[in-house]
């Protein structure tokens, strides 16, 4: 012992033991833990984020019986049911509409996406190349492209199709993919942008973190319920696999990525593992990836387990981002935005725990314990 160091009170070693040691639990009991801290969350008008964190509950649900999680999605469409479809409804979970009917074999949740399917397209305007602009209400954002929508709008096609059996909802899917992928690609690189006005002609937010997440999330989803003779699967599966390399080689060591992928100055950010290792071990459960996916899944694995923490919570995650068209210093605006747990993370971190357990790696996990 240092002789000029103070003995430590018993009261001390018993906080600093509680804040160094970890607790144990296998993936489908974190999966149930993550779902449980989800819950305080409310999602009566639909916002970014409400569709993974549905996704996530319903994952929770099924494969892990924590019927609380099915409940709160079903409160959450509840309240929305039967009420006159607006603009902010492009934001509804339609994926997970179509998961609950299958957990439920409801089917006025089969015709509630149908209902919401053809407001999309009949409502929501589009701009030159065909893409959709889907929040016109929005004066900031009435010419906006957002890499956002590649997680939850062609989902919904592709499952009524899986569903269906219509193929024409299956175009749609593979169209959306097609012409969101087009205007947010960049001359500055392989990645995409956050979002790209069509009046203004001006990209922003090249290279965010999460909005390649978002992006590579919903397209192996989308993957996942079509066909591979589905017109353009192949090109589908193949700008997947683009993206997936682009961002593979820019992983930390730690196992995290930067909310600004390709700045190094930029800070590590939770959720953007936890959206990529949950796309990259789909994509591998589904043959569309190499096994050197699967060894950067277990990397970003670990780094978000370090910032989970004994409730379920998962810190570290940037707080909302907005994408705005005028003239800000936008490389500012993405390196200084507060980090957070919210819905968006949650989310994000229950469906990495579902698709390890769906690809047999339900390990056990180690979770830290909250400060005393």
């Amino acid at each position: 012992m240092n002789p000029y160091q103070q003995p430590m009170s018993t009261t001390t070693q018993r906080k600093n033991s509680r804040q160094t040691a970890k607790k144990t639990v296998h993936t489908a009991d974190l999966l149930r833990l993550i779902a449980s801290r989800t819950a305080p969350y409310d999602m009566t008008v639909w916002f970014w984020g409400d569709a993974i964190a549905c996704d996530g509950l319903l994952e929770a649900a099924e494969l892990g019986d924590f019927q609380p999680a099915r409940r709160q999605v079903e409160q959450a469409f509840g309240n929305w049911m039967g009420k006159q479809l607006g603009w902010v409804d492009y934001l509804t979970p339609g994926g997970a509409l179509l998961h609950l009917h299958r957990l439920t074999e409801n089917t006025a949740l089969l015709e509630a996406a149908r209902h919401l399917a053809t407001h999309l397209v009949e409502k929501f305007p589009k701009a030159r190349g065909g893409v959709h602009l889907f929040r016109p209400d929005l004066p900031a954002h009435r010419h906006s492209v957002w890499i956002d929508s590649l997680y939850h709008v062609p989902t919904l096609f592709a499952a009524l199709s899986r569903k269906t059996g219509d193929p024409a909802y299956a175009a749609i899917a593979v169209e959306v993919l097609r012409t969101h992928l087009r205007v947010l690609q960049s001359k500055r690189g392989p990645l995409l942008a956050h979002s790209y006005d069509v009046a203004a002609e001006m990209l922003k937010g090249y290279g965010w973190g999460r909005g390649q997440g978002w992006a590579l999330l919903g397209m192996v989803d989308t993957l996942s319920h079509l066909d591979s003779e589905t017109p353009g699967y192949a090109e589908t599966a193949g700008k997947f696999l683009a993206l997936c390399e682009a961002t593979l080689v820019l992983q930390d060591a730690s196992g995290f990525w930067r909310t600004l992928m390709h700045d190094r100055e930029a800070y590590l950010e939770s959720s953007t593992a936890a959206f990529l290792g949950a796309a990259y071990t789909k994509g591998c459960r589904l043959g569309l990836l190499p096994g050197k996916y699967a060894v950067s899944a277990e990397l970003a694995w670990r780094a978000m387990l370090s910032r989970v923490d004994e409730r379920g919570g998962l810190s570290g995650v940037s707080s909302v981002t907005w994408s705005w068209v005028s003239n800000l210093e936008e490389t500012t605006m993405y390196k200084s935005l507060p980090t957070e747990m919210n819905l968006w993370g949650q989310g994000a971190a229950l469906r990495f725990c579902a698709e390890r357990i769906r690809s047999g790696l339900s390990s056990p996990a180690l979770v830290k314990p909250l400060p005393a």
